[in-house]
């Protein structure tokens, strides 16, 4: 019922009997961003920082799409060529190494360009966040028993 009266009191194109259209309008309303606010937005998907995120590298380009996305009206058009080049540019050095060398395999479609990195990073561990093992002594075993064959007084004649 809140909801009901919320909506009663808000000035919703489409008509009373059309509760979608009146939602999305709603929706709408909520999420325009300031001007400050899209310049915010703007700068983190343009300069966006993957190796924060709680899983890692690959997590935090996952994220990142889903942020392009559900940002396409501010954005507009951002063509492939743009988010290859974002993404190379914050790829962990040995990836980066890699794209290099397979540009000539996804040229400036994103689509070829993810199909090549999913790949890298499911041969080579997934989310690429270094984990650094804790150090463990080397353990050897000493051999203390006899001097070997041929060796002590015996085979020296004494």
């Amino acid at each position: 019922t809140q909801l009901a009266l919320v909506l009663r009191s808000l000035p919703l194109g489409g008509g009373a009997s059309n509760g979608f259209a009146a939602w999305r309008t709603l929706c709408e309303e909520e999420e325009r961003m300031d001007p400050a606010a899209q310049v915010a937005v703007l700068q983190e998907l343009l300069h966006p920082n993957f190796e924060d995120a709680e899983g890692g590298w690959r997590q935090g380009w996952v994220e990142w799409e889903a942020k392009l996305a559900r940002h396409a009206p501010l954005l507009g058009s951002l063509g492939d060529a743009v988010r290859i080049g974002i993404v190379r540019a914050r790829a962990p050095d040995l990836l980066r190494d890699h794209l290099e060398v397979s540009a000539a395999s996804y040229g400036a479609d994103y689509a070829s360009f993810r199909v090549v990195v999913d790949s890298y990073l499911r041969a080579h561990g997934g989310g690429l966040r270094q984990q650094t093992l804790p150090a463990t002594p080397l353990e050897l075993d000493i051999m203390t028993k006899g001097k070997g064959k041929g060796k002590g007084s015996a085979a020296r004649g004494e």
